[in-house]
């Protein structure tokens, strides 16, 4: 059985009726509080005052401390500069038109990496972020993107998980946190704290420690493999205008998608079920999983051939076909995440809301 994960934070917002439910459900998230981030998203967001300004880049020289001086490779470089390009054309990621970028490898053993989207060149104040992993035959497969504060792998959110252990700065300044990535619904920091013993896994996501070990973590990391129907580096997708079906929501406002049926879903029909639901949940799950979670899901963007002369924003009886990928927005009031379909439909369920 799953393990639920809890925040103090959302626990107090939430009823009595509400918690034991959330017990008994096992898809607990600390992510999705009304009102922006919760748990150590918002201690992160909270976390103002000399103390915290004590803290500032102390987990940022520890993360990443064994691997941030990998090259990237150059077809990587190209491809992550392209998709920024693509994005920038419309909105939302308009502010990204003449970013500078940094690639960090997420890792080791998955072959993945973060690219990070900044102003005023790679050394300037973050605008966003791309996930990007190769494929076994060397081409690379954008998996994800998205702005916002705390969005995915943001430093900030490792420094309020580590506050909240306890740890101070001067601790902290000995923590090795490599971050993981094995799709978008195992993504994490595998933190060795300067006690040594079992390293802890925080979320990259929400910034809440989870209940993995190397052994659970491994195993389930094991089976990662790029979404097949995404944008990639060997063919011609550009984005089209991002569509919303509905405005961002809390899948807590109503927990009875918690007893859903999931919903038969393939490329080929998602767009027309996300518009006719208008909103949907989805809900990480698998065997192997120790915790699971849920994502408002309330738009899409679909990446079309160049080629193609079709309209790109209209939905079609093909969307999720080798010439077009649709991705999958999602996230917060303050975080925007758009996800590949394929990634998302290998490691969960949707069901409507």
């Amino acid at each position: 059985m799953l393990k639920p994960r809890y925040s103090r934070t959302n626990l107090k917002k939430r009823s009595i009726t509400c918690k034991i439910l959330l017990c008994a459900s096992i898809l607990y998230s600390a992510a999705s509080t009304a009102g922006g981030l919760g748990g150590l998203g918002t201690a992160a967001a909270e976390g103002t005052g000399s103390a915290a300004d004590a803290w500032t880049g102390t987990v940022a020289l520890a993360t990443l401390r064994a691997t941030a001086d990998t090259p990237a490779p150059e077809a990587l470089r190209r491809f992550a500069a392209e998709a920024i390009d693509k994005l920038a054309q419309s909105e939302p990621f308009t502010a990204w038109a003449g970013a500078g970028a940094a690639i960090e490898p997420l890792g080791p053993g998955t072959h993945s990496w973060l690219v990070t989207v900044a102003a005023g060149g790679a050394a300037g104040t973050p605008r966003g972020y791309l996930i990007i992993s190769a494929t076994e035959s060397g081409d690379y497969k954008l998996v994800e993107y998205g702005m916002g504060a705390y969005s995915v792998f943001d430093p900030a959110l490792l420094e309020a998980a580590l506050r909240q252990s306890g740890l101070g700065a001067a601790a902290a300044g000995r923590v090795t946190a490599v971050p993981l990535y094995a799709g978008p619904a195992l993504a994490a920091w595998r933190v060795h704290l300067p006690e040594g013993g079992e390293p802890g896994y925080v979320n990259a996501a929400d910034g809440e420690w989870l209940p993995e070990t190397t052994g659970s973590w491994d195993k389930q990391a094991g089976g990662y493999a790029p979404p097949r129907l995404a944008a990639g580096s060997r063919d011609a997708l550009s984005p089209a205008a991002m569509v919303y079906t509905s405005s961002r929501f809390d899948p807590y406002d109503n927990l009875l998608w918690m007893t859903a049926k999931p919903l038969t879903l393939k490329p080929n029909n998602f767009i027309g079920q996300l518009t006719t639901s208008q909103k949907l949940v989805y809900a990480a799950s698998g065997a192997e999983r120790t915790y699971s979670f849920p994502l408002p899901v309330y738009g899409y963007q679909i990446w079309k051939n160049d080629s193609l002369s079709e309209t790109l924003t209209a939905p079609s009886a093909e969307a999720g076909t080798e010439t077009e990928a649709v991705y999958v927005v999602t996230g917060t009031d303050t975080t925007l995440r758009v996800i590949a379909l394929d990634a998302l439909m290998a490691s969960g369920k949707f069901v409507t809301f």
